[in-house]
């Protein structure tokens, strides 16, 4: 199980959080900006609009207005009505002009358990490995009354000390928040926890830290982040990946066109795509269904499968490897939960523009900063982007000195200091 060392850094208007492993690789990248909502993982009473029969799903509301679409159990008839308020959790972040995805019933989740108000079942995971191993970790939880607990495979690398700590951290926190609420009425039962509390339980054992703008790790997660906007891929044997995106699914091509098979082997060149891929699925937030292309090469590809597995063996989202398609494809699913990279960065215009203050707030402080920017950025710094202006805490001047909107680099102007 890998052991992750996580650093933020916080810059006007964002936070930017990478999780290393233990070698000190980049395995995946949140970006948070300060004017978007960050709904996962929280609990909700929501107001039922619609139900879906054939579907399983249905629609609702969040208090503030947000739109959510709900997944139902198959016998969800006697499980909700129109106009009923139930408990949902958030799941997963919109994606395709889709709404908010929650389920039914509350559900905080962190890497090694899943609590459950309102139940009393303490069981594991379906998919653990050592199912005797992992029982015995589930019998010695001291789990209060009214509440169940799903252990997770990824406490098998965990002490029971931690994990009862984790459960016992859960449990304060919601019956904090929801003995404030009104049962009758829609509202916020459980926020989810704060941005560090929520990358902590993301990943199990792991260290927090911050770091300043422009350190080794700062500029490590901006690497990551930026190498993830490409397709391609370089793997040390001279072969590629490209990673590419549509509308349905996410498609993964191993190229050896390049490789030196000769000295790497088909086993060498499958081993480093292997591990490489587990990466780029966590780094890129993919979900949903993953499609990989492998070349045809015998025995290698049996055990590119099990090198792949064993990538995925730590990613918290819980991808499964489905099989090969009769088209030779090797087809996967990874949940859907937080919004991909490529999601977060097609907002172009608010990104250069967040991208501009960045840069401003590594100047001295308290210099005035003079940014270059086209009218487009120039616009949502003095609109939605207000909050993250006066978060620089500095004397910013916008110019607008890009002529064509569609640039999407923000840059500093180095002004002549006057002189008497």
């Amino acid at each position: 199980m890998t052991s992750y060392k996580i650093f933020a850094e916080t810059a006007p208007g964002q936070t930017r959080i990478g999780f290393f492993d233990a070698v000190g690789l980049v395995q995946h990248v949140w970006l948070c900006r300060d004017d978007q909502l960050d709904l996962i993982g929280s609990v909700h009473q929501a107001r039922i609009e619609q139900l879906f029969a054939n579907q399983n799903r249905a629609q609702g509301r969040l208090a503030d207005g947000t739109a959510i679409s709900i997944r139902l159990p198959k016998n969800h008839r006697s499980a909700v009505a129109v106009g009923a308020v139930a408990v949902v959790t958030i799941t997963a972040a919109p994606r395709h002009g889709k709404a908010w995805q929650a389920v039914l019933d509350a559900r905080l989740v962190t890497a090694t358990l899943v609590v459950l108000p309102g139940q009393s079942t303490v069981t594991i995971s379906r998919r653990c490995d050592d199912a005797a191993a992992m029982r015995e970790l589930a019998a010695a939880l001291r789990v209060p009354e009214g509440f169940g607990v799903i252990v997770r495979r990824q406490a098998k690398a965990t002490d029971r000390a931690q994990l009862q700590a984790s459960l016992d951290e859960l449990v304060t926190d919601w019956q904090a928040m929801h003995a404030r609420c009104d049962p009758a009425m829609p509202g916020m039962i459980y926020s989810g926890g704060n941005l560090r509390q929520r990358a902590c339980r993301f990943v199990p054992n792991a260290s927090y830290s911050s770091c300043a703008i422009g350190d080794a790790h700062s500029d490590a997660i901006e690497a990551a982040l930026w190498a993830a906007m490409r397709p391609e891929v370089g793997l040390p044997s001279g072969g590629r990946l490209w990673c590419q995106r549509t509308h349905a699914l996410w498609a993964i091509d191993i190229d050896g066109a390049d490789a030196d098979i000769q000295n790497h082997g088909f086993d060498g060149l499958f081993g480093e795509a292997a591990v490489e891929i587990a990466r780029q699925i966590c780094l890129r937030g993919m979900s949903g269904p993953i499609m990989i292309d492998v070349p045809r090469a015998g025995s290698a590809n049996k055990k590119f499968r099990s090198q792949l597995q064993n990538g995925l063996d730590d990613d918290p989202q819980n991808p499964e490897i489905y099989g090969v398609t009769r088209g030779g494809m090797l087809e996967l699913w990874r949940p859907h939960g937080r919004a991909t990279l490529d999601d977060i960065m097609a907002d172009d215009v608010a990104q250069a523009a967040l991208a501009g203050l960045r840069l401003a707030a590594m100047r001295p402080a308290l210099k005035p900063v003079h940014l270059a920017v086209n009218a487009a950025m120039a616009g949502w710094l003095s609109g939605a982007g207000q909050a993250a202006v006066a978060a620089l805490n500095r004397p910013l001047t916008l110019d607008i000195c890009l002529d064509d909107d569609r640039a999407t680099v923000a840059y500093i102007i180095d002004k002549p200091t006057a002189t008497h």
